[in-house]
């Protein structure tokens, strides 16, 4: 289980033990602290269980119970028999676990030191946050180990605020949602975190030559606890979304997730609402360089598009604002179809007779006069004069490229933005020692990292540079830790 025991610890002999144990499913291995994970390229629901996690919580409360109260010798040697009984193979549940303890450990540490000494002697201690690095290759499975880390932490969160609910016989803090249909909803804070994959998935992931869910951007996920242990919030920062990918992909990859889901799940009316009821993804520039339109992982786009309704709904997304942010997606689809007329070899003008035009148009609420001149024409300024120039085809088409990527990429950042204003707790709250409407304030956070996958291609543009160069100072950064 552990490759610091091996006999030869060198190159071959750690392979060919990763090797065998991959063949019995084992895809997990330590390496003192660390963790190593095979990707099984299956489904493995045996070991992602509730009857698995429940193995590792109570193993988890057995080595603190046995780490706070063993005083006397006979005491140790029964605990320490017990947890040699309760020993688990290697698991991301395991270094989850580990992590949660270890902070509620430290804070336990703190609040004792509090009681005796004052609060100015706790002020000088420090860890109580806690860090997860996810890194790996593109493919090698860090976007669903992040999954199942967020999901331990906030069951584990539950499953602690509901024995305290049972012992105190206090309620669960929870958040009505407004759903659609006018149909109300309480949901609690761990469900609103959890929920906000589906979201960036949809419009952060897409299909690659080695993964079908592949995140295309980097995300540091910040998980906020109270001094108990409680989840109160998170927050999601995010960096290095793929822009190049809304302009062309690579043969066997697809563009977005989100771009599928729409055109495979939305209702007829819905459809017609945002002018795509007569197209597929074989119609649009955005979706049809590739060829490929499915996944093969057998994930259906309708059925991940109801997910992304059902986790907006959980966030508290209005309906109006949904509408709004799918209104934006197909107008970015629409327009990677906009033709222009070449009018001279240094003029142009948008192609007025383009079936893609209106819908642009309509859905993001533009005139044809300025979009015509934002996308065909230049400004120069010298000292105080301001001239217009005219722009030829070729640099006009780049323009609606550049609109594209740059639409897309805010409307990402306000989802991001959106998510964090329904599950962050305000740190000017905490700041202030005053209470939200939870009553809870953040003492601790644990951190996941889930680093950009290292990818070279044949041709590899600047942006692709700035991704690898990153993940190798973060890389960097976990080497020297």
């Amino acid at each position: 289980d552990d490759l610091i025991t091996l006999t030869h610890l060198h190159e071959p002999a750690v392979v060919h033990c990763l090797r065998r144990r991959y063949q019995y499913d084992k895809i997990y291995t330590s390496t003192g602290p660390i963790l190593l994970a095979l990707n099984p390229f299956k489904h493995c629901t045996s070991i992602y269980s509730e009857s698995m996690m429940k193995k590792y919580w109570d193993r988890g409360e057995k080595s603190m119970l046995h780490s706070a109260s063993a005083s006397s010798s006979e005491e140790k040697k029964s605990d320490e028999h017990m947890l040699e009984e309760a020993e688990l193979p290697p698991h991301v549940y395991s270094i989850a676990d580990n992590t949660f303890r270890l902070m509620i450990s430290k804070l336990e540490e703190s609040n004792s030191m509090v009681r005796s000494a004052g609060r100015g002697a706790a002020t000088a201690m420090q860890g109580f946050n806690q860090s997860i690095l996810v890194s790996g290759e593109s493919g090698a499975g860090k976007t669903v180990t992040t999954k199942f880390i967020m999901q331990y932490l906030a069951n584990l969160s539950q499953r602690s605020s509901d024995s305290k609910k049972r012992n105190v016989g206090g309620g669960r803090n929870g958040k009505t949602i407004e759903r659609r249909g006018s149909i109300t909803k309480t949901v609690n804070i761990e469900q609103q975190v959890l929920k906000s994959n589906p979201i960036l998935e949809s419009f952060g992931n897409a299909r690659t030559i080695r993964n079908d869910n592949s995140s295309r951007f980097g995300k540091f996920i910040e998980i906020q606890f109270t001094n108990t242990g409680s989840l109160v919030g998170a927050s999601i920062e995010t960096y290095l979304l793929e822009k190049v990918r809304l302009i062309t992909q690579t043969e066997g990859e697809r563009n977005y997730h989100i771009f599928y889901e729409l055109l495979q799940g939305m209702e007829e009316d819905q459809l017609d609402n945002y002018f795509i009821s007569d197209y597929t993804a074989e119609d649009f520039n955005m979706t049809n360089k590739s060829g490929t339109y499915d996944r093969r992982d057998g994930v259906d786009d309708c059925e991940t598009y109801q997910d992304l309704l059902e986790a907006m709904d959980t966030m508290g997304f209005a309906p109006e604002e949904q509408k709004d942010i799918l209104a934006i997606t197909c107008a970015v689809l629409h327009s990677s179809n906009l033709t222009f007329n070449s009018l001279s070899a240094d003029e142009s003008e948008i192609d007025r007779e383009n079936p893609h035009l209106e819908p642009v148009l309509s859905l993001m609420g533009f005139t044809a006069e300025n979009l015509n001149r934002a996308l065909c024409y230049f400004s120069i300024v010298a000292g105080k004069e301001k001239h217009t120039r005219s722009l030829p085809k070729q640099k006009a088409e780049k323009g609606t490229e550049a609109l594209i990527k740059a639409t897309y990429g805010a409307l990402f950042t306000y989802l991001v933005q959106r998510i964090n204003a329904s599950i962050t707790l305000k740190d000017e709250k905490s700041q202030r020692g005053s209470r939200g409407s939870s009553g809870k304030t953040k003492a601790a956070t644990i951190g996941v990292l889930d680093i950009f996958g290292f990818e070279s291609f044949k041709v590899n543009s600047f942006e692709q540079l700035c991704i690898n160069y990153c993940n190798e100072a973060l890389q960097q950064q976990f080497n020297l830790f």
